[in-house]
């Protein structure tokens, strides 16, 4: 059987701790003949974090770092495995925890969203593999079909989970996200957030099935936010009263009951003007009693899962499917969600023991006040964080994971980089 002998790295293993502590009560675990599971769970999130283009070239650069030195057929022939997938899943869902221990809650603050689970979902494309078959075109051509993946984060603490990938069956060249929504299991729909504690999910415009939605509310306590589209026949049942000397309902317009007729589902429509841009935009959505503003705000931050997207394409430089197939597919979703998780631990640790990125946050700082000058409110300005890592914060991160230097000596080398504007 094959052995997982630990990297020598010290920040590697800071990295890779989080892993390595679950790993023990992961579902689906098998000490395999070729690959550990702790050798594959390695290879894929450095996978993520490399410079490689192709998946040969990693399997190359990661031996000639000492570290498991295998041919290309084990590794995608892992990556097609149920097993190894279930096994994945597991391991970041037992990571969340530890995200949420870790991470500051921006919207912990707010006392009446105590009581909810706060997510975002949306779907991301990835470019067709290499051996992905060619399908064709309206225009009479043929290409790879892209790969359409759902995603969901965790606003409170940016934890990325996989949703599920987009079916293609029957010849279907893309599916529509409440196709996806209503074949998705529940429990992954709330986070798997405990029973009682409710559950709001801001999606944007394509979610939209008041039928399914109202459901969702009533039985399993999912509420969700989203933005009414210009073809909706909404009728007005009711107002609700703005309580305006609550600032954080500045620049709502108007709180309404509304319905689609004949549904039965009742919802609530918030109209609301943003104070830089002058633009005005309408949310609908089935929580009826948090003060709009806070709705409003929680839409806003819907944006968040769209950095994390950036973050995947433009800064691990991750465009194109792994693998052809179901399996490889999922796990490249999933290896992403879970390199984005151990991104958000270690940079907790380093800024933990004082290494900031004093220039950033100069930066932002800036921007805010420029943004207050010109006049701005608590949707606008309530929360400011770092949604993604920085590039200097990965490019540092990408060397070390292989060299044998002291926490000390990566960390001051971190704080010049951080340093050098």
């Amino acid at each position: 059987m094959a052995t997982y002998k630990p990297s020598n790295s010290i920040v590697f293993q800071q990295f890779f701790s989080p892993v390595t502590e679950v790993y023990s009560k992961s579902e689906k675990q098998y000490r395999c003949i070729s690959i550990t599971d702790l050798d594959f769970l390695e290879m894929g999130v450095l996978r993520c974090l490399s410079n490689s283009q192709t998946g040969r070239e990693f399997i190359q650069h990661h031996g000639d770092h000492d570290r498991l030195d295998v041919e290309t057929d084990p590794f995608f022939k892992a990556l097609k495995s149920k097993r190894r997938v279930a096994n994945l899943q597991s391991i970041n869902r037992l990571i969340k925890p530890i995200v949420k221990s870790r991470i500051n809650d921006p919207f912990k603050s707010i006392p009446e969203l105590d009581s909810f689970a706060l997510y975002a979902a949306d779907g991301h494309f990835h470019a067709g593999a290499v051996h992905d078959e060619k399908r064709s075109t309206e225009k009479g051509g043929e290409r790879k079909p892209a790969t359409s993946h759902f995603y969901m984060t965790d606003l409170r603490t940016h934890f990325m989970t996989h949703l599920g990938t987009s079916d293609l069956t029957n010849g279907r060249k893309g599916e529509h996200d409440m196709h996806l929504i209503k074949r998705s299991d529940m429990q992954e729909l709330r986070g798997h957030t405990p029973k009682g504690t409710k559950v709001i999910l801001v999606w944007d415009k394509a979610g939209i099935d008041f039928r399914f939605w109202h459901n969702a509310k009533t039985t399993s306590g999912l509420y969700f936010i989203s933005r009414e589209k210009e073809n909706m026949k909404l009728i007005r049942c009711g107002t609700i009263k703005v309580d305006y000397d609550d600032p954080r309902n500045a620049g709502v317009i108007s709180d309404e009951q509304v319905g689609p007729g004949g549904s039965g589902a009742m919802l609530r429509r918030i109209v609301y003007q943003d104070p830089g841009s002058e633009e005005i935009y309408t949310y609908i959505t089935t929580e009826m009693t948090l003060p709009p503003g806070i709705i409003c705000l929680l839409y806003k931050h819907r944006w968040d899962i769209e950095k994390i997207y950036d973050e995947f394409k433009n800064k691990l430089m991750e465009k194109k499917s792994w693998g052809s197939g179901d399996g490889s597919k999922t796990a490249n979703a999933l290896f992403l969600c879970l390199t984005h998780n151990l991104l958000l631990l270690i940079e907790a640790t380093v800024t933990e023991e004082g290494i900031t990125n004093d220039p950033e946050l100069e930066r932002k700082k800036g921007r805010l006040e420029k943004a207050e000058n010109a006049g701005t409110n608590f949707v606008a300005s309530f929360i400011q964080r770092f949604t993604v890592r920085s590039v200097k914060f990965i490019r540092w991160l990408r060397s070390f994971v292989y060299r044998e230097a002291p926490w000390s000596r990566a960390k001051a080398r971190l704080a010049k980089v951080y340093a050098d504007t």
